[in-house]
């Protein structure tokens, strides 16, 4: 029997916007929900359960930033195996702490790592394991710099007429929010983890789990928010509304280090680009999209294109996880 597409979930515009608030704050209540989108509490209910009810609405997890963790680098594995090779070295990654293996697509890499790492020492360590065990083709290394992750830039209603108005008040408050004196003690991260597992917990519940006072769980979390160690957001299935794929875009300029902020405005005004990160390595930006068809891409490639100092463009698939953003994303530090 021939593999035939689901008909996507068609968003009202109601519900598109509740989706944005909700990837944008994951912990956003009903009253707050239904007095951003000018509509009685009651409706803003209905429509989040009619939406877990379709499964469009998976959860909630958090985003953090590793710095404020002990973290001290991040960095992106792309490993090129034979085909044969490709299970072992995704279940030999999933056996290393703090990795997250892909498999990538229309790529000379077929895996992709993401590592946060304690120590510079730990990614030879990784390497050498890799190495040893699975006879690599190739490997290659990119140390993340910066992170913009906006996955309320996601294009919901599918319409792409509105790329010069897309703005995101807040992004001026996430570059100049100082991040220096944080403390993140083990309560800290007790709370951490029961919030990746589901960020809409309430603080009672979370409390009885680890045996604290609910308004202790509170200050933490507030402290936790305040000083951008963490960033809740709602999961999503995206492929029951219509997305088909992600695609990672490695971006080359014509003088390397010389690309200004407005080059990560014009890219973050991109309908479906979700994550912008800067990179160390051959390439310098990357841009994550998501896409529902073939046309999207090409759309997207060559809004690229047309950046200014743009010289080089390398793009790859990875397969859209049914619970997405995947749990401790890095949050936005740039």
């Amino acid at each position: 029997m021939p593999w035939k597409r689901k008909k996507p979930v068609k968003l009202s515009d109601l519900d598109a916007e509740i989706l944005k608030i909700l990837l944008k704050d994951g912990r956003a209540g009903y009253d707050e929900i239904a007095e951003k989108c000018e509509v009685t509490r009651n409706v803003a209910w209905k429509h989040c359960r009619a939406m877990e009810k379709k499964g469009i609405i998976k959860g909630a997890t958090v985003q953090i930033n590793y710095s404020h963790f002990g973290f001290e680098a991040l960095a992106t594995l792309l490993i090129s195996v034979g085909a044969q090779q490709l299970e072992q070295v995704m279940e030999l990654v999933k056996g290393l702490t703090e990795m997250r293996a892909y498999r990538q697509y229309n790529s000379v890499y077929n895996v992709r790592v993401f590592a946060a790492l304690r120590n510079l020492n730990a990614l030879d360590q990784v390497k050498q394991i890799i190495k040893q065990k699975v006879p690599t083709i190739g490997l290659k290394t990119y140390f993340l710099t910066g992170v913009r992750n906006i996955p309320e830039n996601l294009n919901l209603t599918g319409f792409r007429d509105h790329v010069d108005n897309y703005n995101h008040p807040d992004l001026e408050e996430v570059i100049s929010t100082p991040q220096t004196g944080t403390t993140i003690d083990e309560l800290d991260n007790q709370i951490v983890k029961k919030l990746t597992l589901e960020g809409r917990a309430s603080f009672t519940q979370i409390a009885k789990q680890i045996g604290v006072s609910t308004d202790t769980v509170a200050k933490r979390y507030n402290k936790l928010r305040k000083q951008r160690s963490i960033k809740v957001s709602i999961q999503i299935d995206p492929t029951i509304i219509g997305y088909s794929s992600m695609l990672d875009f490695n971006i080359a300029f014509a003088a390397p280090g010389k690309f200004s902020n407005s080059i990560i405005e014009m890219l973050s005004k991109i309908p479906d680009m979700i994550i912008i990160t800067r990179t160390l390595g051959d390439y310098e930006l990357q841009g994550t999209a998501m896409i529902r068809d073939i046309s999207e891409l090409f759309a997207i490639q060559d809004q690229i294109a047309g950046i200014s100092g743009v010289t080089k463009i390398e793009a790859s698939a990875i397969k859209i996880p049914d619970r997405w953003p995947a749990p401790q994303q890095h949050i936005s530090t740039f």
